[in-house]
């Protein structure tokens, strides 16, 4: 944990994600050898390990968020439009049945 002199939680904890950040940018493991570039250690360093724990622990993420994949609109749209088109007529049929089927029949006139 860091000295601080005068600083409210929040700066303080943002100073720390700061810190647990640009820990995490220069612990990286090489892609042939599986060592940290910085310590030598193989998988993932102390440091790297206490940098993401420490995130954790403020409630941040460790990772950087993906980006979101951008979606047709060809096959992805009409399954919902159908299924909100069904849900409205629904009632209506189910309305005109009860109508068409409350009626009294009439005797034919002869």
């Amino acid at each position: 944990m860091t000295a601080y002199l005068s600083s409210s939680p929040a700066e303080r904890d943002s100073t720390d994600a700061q810190t647990a950040y640009g820990t995490l940018d220069t612990h990286v493991l090489d892609r042939e050898t599986g060592l940290c570039l910085v310590c030598l250690t193989p998988g993932p360093c102390r440091p790297a390990n206490a940098a993401a724990n420490r995130l954790v622990a403020l409630g941040r993420q460790v990772l950087a968020p993906e980006p979101a994949q951008p979606r047709s609109g060809g096959w992805h749209g009409w399954p919902d439009t159908l299924r909100r088109y069904l849900a409205r007529t629904a009632p209506l049929l189910t309305a005109a049945r009860r109508r068409r089927l409350s009626t009294t029949a009439t005797a034919p006139k002869t």
